[in-house]
Protein backbone atom coordinates (compact mmCIF):
# COMPACT_ATOMS: atom_id res chain seq x y z
CA UNK A 1 0.00 0.00 0.00
CA UNK A 2 1.13 3.25 -0.99
CA UNK A 3 1.29 6.00 1.78
CA UNK A 4 1.08 10.12 0.17
CA UNK A 5 3.64 12.10 1.96
CA UNK A 6 3.60 15.63 2.25
CA UNK A 7 7.09 16.67 1.23
CA UNK A 8 6.04 15.56 -2.24
CA UNK A 9 5.22 19.40 -3.49
CA UNK A 10 8.77 20.67 -1.84
CA UNK A 11 10.25 17.78 -3.79
CA UNK A 12 8.80 19.02 -7.39
CA UNK A 13 9.14 22.31 -6.96
CA UNK A 14 13.04 21.94 -6.25
CA UNK A 15 13.35 19.59 -9.20
CA UNK A 16 11.94 22.86 -11.18
CA UNK A 17 14.47 25.44 -9.76
CA UNK A 18 17.89 23.32 -8.95
CA UNK A 19 20.12 21.50 -11.16
CA UNK A 20 20.97 19.06 -8.29
CA UNK A 21 18.27 17.91 -5.27
CA UNK A 22 19.29 15.74 -2.24
CA UNK A 23 16.84 13.69 0.06
CA UNK A 24 18.89 13.08 2.71
CA UNK A 25 16.41 11.18 5.94
CA UNK A 26 17.34 8.26 8.13
CA UNK A 27 17.34 4.44 6.52
CA UNK A 28 13.74 3.24 5.63
CA UNK A 29 11.93 6.82 5.79
CA UNK A 30 11.28 5.92 2.33
CA UNK A 31 12.99 8.66 0.38
CA UNK A 32 14.47 6.48 -2.99
CA UNK A 33 10.62 4.87 -3.11
CA UNK A 34 8.84 8.77 -2.90
CA UNK A 35 11.46 9.71 -5.57
CA UNK A 36 10.84 6.95 -7.78
CA UNK A 37 7.20 7.11 -7.65
CA UNK A 38 7.40 10.95 -8.29
CA UNK A 39 9.67 10.59 -11.31
CA UNK A 40 8.80 7.37 -13.32
CA UNK A 41 11.12 7.96 -16.36
CA UNK A 42 14.23 8.83 -14.51
CA UNK A 43 16.97 5.86 -14.20
CA UNK A 44 17.57 4.58 -11.24
CA UNK A 45 21.12 3.42 -9.91
CA UNK A 46 21.56 2.57 -6.35
CA UNK A 47 25.60 2.87 -4.40
CA UNK A 48 23.94 0.17 -2.18
CA UNK A 49 25.20 -2.24 -5.18
CA UNK A 50 29.01 -2.25 -4.38
CA UNK A 51 30.26 -2.91 -7.83
CA UNK A 52 28.52 0.26 -8.55
CA UNK A 53 29.66 1.81 -5.94
CA UNK A 54 33.34 1.10 -6.75
CA UNK A 55 32.81 2.56 -9.80
CA UNK A 56 31.33 5.79 -9.25
CA UNK A 57 34.22 6.40 -6.20
CA UNK A 58 37.19 5.18 -8.97
CA UNK A 59 35.44 7.23 -12.11
CA UNK A 60 33.12 8.95 -11.55
CA UNK A 61 33.38 11.21 -14.73
CA UNK A 62 32.61 8.00 -16.86
CA UNK A 63 29.85 6.98 -14.24
CA UNK A 64 28.39 10.42 -14.27
CA UNK A 65 28.37 10.88 -18.42
CA UNK A 66 26.27 7.50 -18.98
CA UNK A 67 23.55 9.94 -17.85
CA UNK A 68 21.87 11.72 -20.34
CA UNK A 69 18.35 11.63 -19.03
CA UNK A 70 17.47 12.58 -15.45
CA UNK A 71 18.21 9.95 -13.00
CA UNK A 72 17.95 9.04 -9.22
CA UNK A 73 21.26 8.41 -7.52
CA UNK A 74 20.57 6.19 -4.39
CA UNK A 75 22.90 6.49 -1.99
CA UNK A 76 25.31 8.47 -2.63
CA UNK A 77 27.86 8.88 0.06
CA UNK A 78 28.92 5.32 -0.74
CA UNK A 79 31.05 7.34 -3.80
CA UNK A 80 31.60 10.81 -2.48
CA UNK A 81 34.20 10.96 -5.01
CA UNK A 82 31.34 12.19 -7.33
CA UNK A 83 30.78 15.33 -5.96
CA UNK A 84 33.31 17.15 -7.46
CA UNK A 85 32.74 15.79 -11.02
CA UNK A 86 28.77 16.47 -10.77
CA UNK A 87 29.71 19.85 -9.63
CA UNK A 88 32.07 20.88 -13.44
CA UNK A 89 28.92 19.03 -14.79
CA UNK A 90 26.52 21.12 -13.23
CA UNK A 91 28.43 24.14 -14.18
CA UNK A 92 28.58 23.29 -17.92
CA UNK A 93 24.68 22.85 -18.05
CA UNK A 94 23.67 25.44 -15.32
CA UNK A 95 20.26 26.00 -17.30
CA UNK A 96 19.43 22.24 -17.28
CA UNK A 97 17.26 22.13 -13.74
CA UNK A 98 16.76 18.68 -11.95
CA UNK A 99 18.60 16.03 -13.89
CA UNK A 100 20.19 14.91 -10.96
CA UNK A 101 18.23 13.62 -7.84
CA UNK A 102 20.12 12.31 -5.29
CA UNK A 103 19.64 10.45 -1.63
CA UNK A 104 21.61 9.79 1.33
CA UNK A 105 20.89 8.12 4.74
CA UNK A 106 24.71 9.25 6.15
CA UNK A 107 24.48 12.77 6.68
CA UNK A 108 27.62 13.10 8.58
CA UNK A 109 29.30 12.45 5.46
CA UNK A 110 27.07 13.60 2.76
CA UNK A 111 27.35 17.19 4.16
CA UNK A 112 30.82 17.31 3.87
CA UNK A 113 31.33 17.23 0.38
CA UNK A 114 27.74 18.55 -0.31
CA UNK A 115 29.23 22.11 1.26
CA UNK A 116 32.45 21.64 -0.53
CA UNK A 117 31.49 20.70 -3.72
CA UNK A 118 27.74 21.67 -4.29
CA UNK A 119 27.02 24.90 -2.76
CA UNK A 120 24.54 27.03 -4.66
CA UNK A 121 23.97 24.61 -6.93
CA UNK A 122 21.88 22.22 -4.43
CA UNK A 123 18.56 22.19 -2.80
CA UNK A 124 18.66 19.83 0.19
CA UNK A 125 15.22 18.31 1.69
CA UNK A 126 14.83 16.07 4.51
CA UNK A 127 12.36 13.61 4.87
CA UNK A 128 11.51 12.12 8.26
CA UNK A 129 9.48 9.45 8.94
CA UNK A 130 5.34 9.29 8.34
CA UNK A 131 3.72 12.06 10.30
CA UNK A 132 0.69 11.61 12.46
CA UNK A 133 -1.09 13.92 9.57
CA UNK A 134 0.32 11.58 6.82
CA UNK A 135 -1.06 8.36 8.80
CA UNK A 136 -4.74 9.96 9.43
CA UNK A 137 -5.06 9.90 5.84
CA UNK A 138 -5.08 6.37 5.60
CA UNK A 139 -7.15 3.75 6.86
CA UNK A 140 -4.10 2.03 8.78
CA UNK A 141 -4.22 3.89 11.90
CA UNK A 142 -7.26 2.29 13.82
CA UNK A 143 -6.01 3.38 17.33
CA UNK A 144 -4.20 6.52 17.41
CA UNK A 145 -2.19 6.33 20.05
CA UNK A 146 -0.59 3.47 18.41
CA UNK A 147 1.67 5.61 16.55
CA UNK A 148 3.12 6.34 19.86
CA UNK A 149 4.95 3.23 20.57
CA UNK A 150 4.81 1.85 16.58
CA UNK A 151 6.52 5.09 15.21
CA UNK A 152 6.45 6.21 11.46
CA UNK A 153 8.39 4.08 9.64
CA UNK A 154 6.77 3.73 6.11
CA UNK A 155 7.03 0.19 5.48
CA UNK A 156 6.09 -1.37 8.68
CA UNK A 157 2.57 0.63 7.99
CA UNK A 158 2.25 -0.26 4.43
CA UNK A 159 3.31 -3.90 4.50
CA UNK A 160 1.83 -4.49 8.01
CA UNK A 161 4.99 -5.58 9.57
CA UNK A 162 5.44 -6.90 13.15
CA UNK A 163 6.89 -3.89 15.10
CA UNK A 164 9.22 -5.54 17.59
CA UNK A 165 11.11 -7.23 14.62
CA UNK A 166 10.75 -4.64 12.08
CA UNK A 167 12.80 -2.51 14.88
CA UNK A 168 15.07 -5.25 15.64
CA UNK A 169 16.40 -5.64 12.07
CA UNK A 170 16.44 -2.02 11.91
CA UNK A 171 18.82 -1.56 14.74
CA UNK A 172 21.09 -4.67 13.89
CA UNK A 173 21.39 -3.41 10.56
CA UNK A 174 22.22 0.35 11.18
CA UNK A 175 25.07 -1.03 13.99
CA UNK A 176 26.56 -3.70 11.39
CA UNK A 177 26.28 -1.75 8.77
CA UNK A 178 26.93 1.80 8.97
CA UNK A 179 27.71 3.36 12.41
CA UNK A 180 30.15 0.15 12.94
CA UNK A 181 32.18 1.14 10.04
CA UNK A 182 32.27 4.36 10.18
CA UNK A 183 32.84 4.94 14.21
CA UNK A 184 34.80 1.67 14.64
CA UNK A 185 32.74 0.19 17.45
CA UNK A 186 34.46 -3.01 18.75
CA UNK A 187 31.87 -3.64 21.09
CA UNK A 188 28.11 -3.47 19.77
CA UNK A 189 27.48 -4.50 23.29
CA UNK A 190 28.85 -1.39 24.55
CA UNK A 191 27.20 0.33 21.59
CA UNK A 192 23.73 -1.54 21.99
CA UNK A 193 24.20 -0.28 26.04
CA UNK A 194 24.69 3.38 24.74
CA UNK A 195 21.45 3.29 22.34
CA UNK A 196 19.36 2.32 25.39
CA UNK A 197 20.70 4.66 27.89
CA UNK A 198 19.62 7.79 25.39
CA UNK A 199 16.31 6.10 24.96
CA UNK A 200 16.19 6.13 29.08
CA UNK A 201 17.12 10.09 28.46
CA UNK A 202 14.56 10.94 26.08
CA UNK A 203 13.46 14.60 27.00
CA UNK A 204 16.26 15.22 29.34
CA UNK A 205 19.57 17.11 29.42
CA UNK A 206 22.40 15.57 27.95
CA UNK A 207 25.70 14.56 30.16
CA UNK A 208 27.85 13.14 28.49
CA UNK A 209 30.02 12.21 31.79
CA UNK A 210 27.00 10.25 33.24
CA UNK A 211 26.49 8.22 30.23
CA UNK A 212 29.99 7.21 29.57
CA UNK A 213 30.35 6.16 33.59
CA UNK A 214 27.42 4.14 32.77
CA UNK A 215 28.55 2.44 29.61
CA UNK A 216 32.22 2.17 30.65
CA UNK A 217 33.77 3.81 28.14
CA UNK A 218 36.07 7.58 27.68
CA UNK A 219 33.97 10.82 27.40
CA UNK A 220 35.23 11.10 24.08
CA UNK A 221 33.54 7.98 22.74
CA UNK A 222 30.76 8.86 23.65
CA UNK A 223 30.71 12.18 22.75
CA UNK A 224 31.74 10.90 18.91
CA UNK A 225 28.82 8.21 19.01
CA UNK A 226 26.12 11.08 20.25
CA UNK A 227 27.77 12.95 16.79
CA UNK A 228 27.15 10.15 14.92
CA UNK A 229 23.82 9.44 15.92
CA UNK A 230 22.86 13.47 15.83
CA UNK A 231 23.96 14.51 12.03
CA UNK A 232 22.57 11.08 11.07
CA UNK A 233 19.61 12.46 11.65
CA UNK A 234 18.26 9.47 14.07
CA UNK A 235 17.98 11.64 17.38
CA UNK A 236 17.79 15.20 18.07
CA UNK A 237 19.62 17.43 20.44
CA UNK A 238 17.59 20.65 20.78
CA UNK A 239 19.08 23.53 22.02
CA UNK A 240 18.01 25.94 24.51
CA UNK A 241 16.32 29.52 24.24
CA UNK A 242 18.44 32.54 25.83
CA UNK A 243 18.58 34.96 23.52
CA UNK A 244 18.62 37.99 25.70
CA UNK A 245 17.22 36.51 28.60
CA UNK A 246 20.68 36.64 31.20
CA UNK A 247 22.69 34.18 32.17
CA UNK A 248 20.94 32.13 34.97
CA UNK A 249 20.33 29.30 31.91
CA UNK A 250 20.88 26.08 31.09
CA UNK A 251 23.11 25.95 28.08
CA UNK A 252 23.45 21.66 27.88
CA UNK A 253 21.07 20.72 25.05
CA UNK A 254 18.05 18.06 25.36
CA UNK A 255 18.23 14.45 23.64
CA UNK A 256 15.34 13.45 21.24
CA UNK A 257 14.77 10.92 18.81
CA UNK A 258 13.91 11.39 15.03
CA UNK A 259 11.15 8.49 15.68
CA UNK A 260 9.23 7.12 18.56
CA UNK A 261 9.04 3.85 17.35
CA UNK A 262 12.94 3.90 17.62
CA UNK A 263 12.90 4.94 21.52
CA UNK A 264 9.93 2.33 22.37
CA UNK A 265 12.06 -0.41 20.59
CA UNK A 266 15.10 0.12 22.79
CA UNK A 267 13.05 0.54 26.01
CA UNK A 268 11.20 -3.04 24.99
CA UNK A 269 8.04 -1.49 24.46
CA UNK A 270 6.40 -3.50 21.69
CA UNK A 271 2.35 -2.75 22.99
CA UNK A 272 0.22 0.24 23.27
CA UNK A 273 -0.64 -1.72 26.63
CA UNK A 274 2.68 -1.55 27.80
CA UNK A 275 2.97 2.06 26.83
CA UNK A 276 0.37 2.85 28.92
CA UNK A 277 2.25 1.40 31.89
CA UNK A 278 5.78 2.22 31.48
CA UNK A 279 7.42 5.02 33.60
CA UNK A 280 8.32 6.46 30.53
CA UNK A 281 4.99 7.58 28.73
CA UNK A 282 5.81 11.59 29.47
CA UNK A 283 8.72 11.37 27.99
CA UNK A 284 7.68 9.49 24.86
CA UNK A 285 5.12 11.69 24.60
CA UNK A 286 7.54 14.71 24.65
CA UNK A 287 9.62 12.67 22.56
CA UNK A 288 6.49 12.39 20.04
CA UNK A 289 5.36 15.98 19.80
CA UNK A 290 9.14 17.40 18.99
CA UNK A 291 9.47 14.79 16.14
CA UNK A 292 6.04 16.13 14.92
CA UNK A 293 7.45 19.40 14.72
CA UNK A 294 10.31 18.20 13.21
CA UNK A 295 9.15 16.78 10.36
CA UNK A 296 6.29 19.82 9.68
CA UNK A 297 10.08 21.17 8.67
CA UNK A 298 10.63 22.95 12.26
CA UNK A 299 14.78 22.92 12.79
CA UNK A 300 16.08 22.08 16.25
CA UNK A 301 18.45 25.20 16.59
CA UNK A 302 16.75 27.36 13.90
CA UNK A 303 13.05 27.54 14.33
CA UNK A 304 12.46 25.58 17.77
CA UNK A 305 13.95 25.11 21.02
CA UNK A 306 13.24 24.82 24.87
CA UNK A 307 13.92 26.90 27.85
CA UNK A 308 15.15 26.50 31.55
CA UNK A 309 16.37 28.53 33.93
CA UNK A 310 18.56 27.41 36.66
CA UNK A 311 15.76 26.98 39.09
CA UNK A 312 14.31 24.87 37.18
CA UNK A 313 11.71 26.80 35.61
CA UNK A 314 11.04 25.08 32.24
CA UNK A 315 9.06 25.37 28.69
CA UNK A 316 9.54 21.71 27.20
CA UNK A 317 9.37 23.89 23.70
CA UNK A 318 9.78 27.27 22.02
CA UNK A 319 9.03 27.55 18.64
CA UNK A 320 9.66 31.03 16.22
CA UNK A 321 7.35 30.55 13.67
CA UNK A 322 6.50 34.16 11.26
CA UNK A 323 7.98 36.90 14.19
CA UNK A 324 5.79 35.05 16.95
CA UNK A 325 6.87 32.86 19.60
CA UNK A 326 4.97 29.65 21.07
CA UNK A 327 4.94 28.13 24.45
CA UNK A 328 4.96 24.40 23.62
CA UNK A 329 4.32 22.21 26.82
CA UNK A 330 4.15 18.83 26.25
CA UNK A 331 1.19 16.92 28.57
CA UNK A 332 -0.10 13.35 27.74
CA UNK A 333 -3.20 13.55 30.10
CA UNK A 334 -6.19 14.97 28.22
CA UNK A 335 -6.42 17.76 30.65
CA UNK A 336 -3.19 19.23 32.20
CA UNK A 337 -3.28 20.70 35.51
CA UNK A 338 -2.97 24.14 34.61
CA UNK A 339 -0.92 24.65 38.31
CA UNK A 340 1.55 22.79 36.41
CA UNK A 341 2.03 25.19 33.64
CA UNK A 342 5.13 27.48 33.39
CA UNK A 343 3.61 29.98 30.59
CA UNK A 344 2.59 32.80 33.24
CA UNK A 345 6.14 32.84 34.94
CA UNK A 346 8.18 32.18 31.40
CA UNK A 347 6.07 34.26 28.77
CA UNK A 348 6.81 38.12 30.48
CA UNK A 349 10.15 37.51 29.46
CA UNK A 350 9.54 37.62 25.79
CA UNK A 351 9.02 41.01 24.17
CA UNK A 352 7.77 39.00 21.24
CA UNK A 353 3.99 37.88 20.53
CA UNK A 354 3.69 35.22 22.57
CA UNK A 355 1.58 32.25 22.58
CA UNK A 356 0.77 29.89 24.87
CA UNK A 357 -0.22 25.91 24.33
CA UNK A 358 -0.03 22.27 25.82
CA UNK A 359 0.43 19.30 23.28
CA UNK A 360 -2.14 16.69 24.58
CA UNK A 361 -4.37 13.60 24.76
CA UNK A 362 -7.68 15.79 24.27
CA UNK A 363 -10.20 14.08 22.28
CA UNK A 364 -11.34 17.35 20.00
CA UNK A 365 -9.58 18.30 16.64
CA UNK A 366 -8.09 21.45 16.00
CA UNK A 367 -7.33 24.35 18.62
CA UNK A 368 -9.30 24.23 22.00
CA UNK A 369 -9.21 27.92 23.56
CA UNK A 370 -9.23 28.23 27.42
CA UNK A 371 -8.74 31.18 29.20
CA UNK A 372 -4.68 30.97 29.11
CA UNK A 373 -4.05 28.76 26.41
CA UNK A 374 -4.97 26.41 23.80
CA UNK A 375 -5.12 22.67 23.62
CA UNK A 376 -4.16 20.73 20.82
CA UNK A 377 -3.60 16.94 20.28
CA UNK A 378 -0.35 15.90 17.96
CA UNK A 379 -2.04 12.72 16.90
CA UNK A 380 -4.92 14.21 14.96
CA UNK A 381 -2.50 15.48 12.78
CA UNK A 382 -2.28 18.84 13.43
CA UNK A 383 0.59 21.15 15.23
CA UNK A 384 0.57 24.98 15.17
Amino acid sequence: MWIERDYTNKIKEAVKTRPVVLLTGVRQAGKSSLLQRLFTDAEYVTLDRILLAEEAEENPTFFLNRFKNQVIIDEIQYAPSLFRDLKIIVDENRNIKGKWILTGSQQFILMQHVTESLAGRVRILNLGTLSARELNRTNLLKNKRDLLWKGGFPELWAEKLDAKEFYEDYIQTYLERDLKQILNVTNLRDFRRFLSLLAIRVGQLLNYSEISKEVGVAVNTIKAWVNALDVSGLIILLPPYYNNLGKRLIKAPKLYFCDNGLVCALLNIDSLDTLERSLHLGNIWENFVLSEHVKEGFVAGKDIFFFRDTNGVEIDFIIEKKGELFLVEAKHSERPNPAKLNFKKIAPLFKEKVSSIVACGVEEKGRIALKDFFLYNPLNGSIL
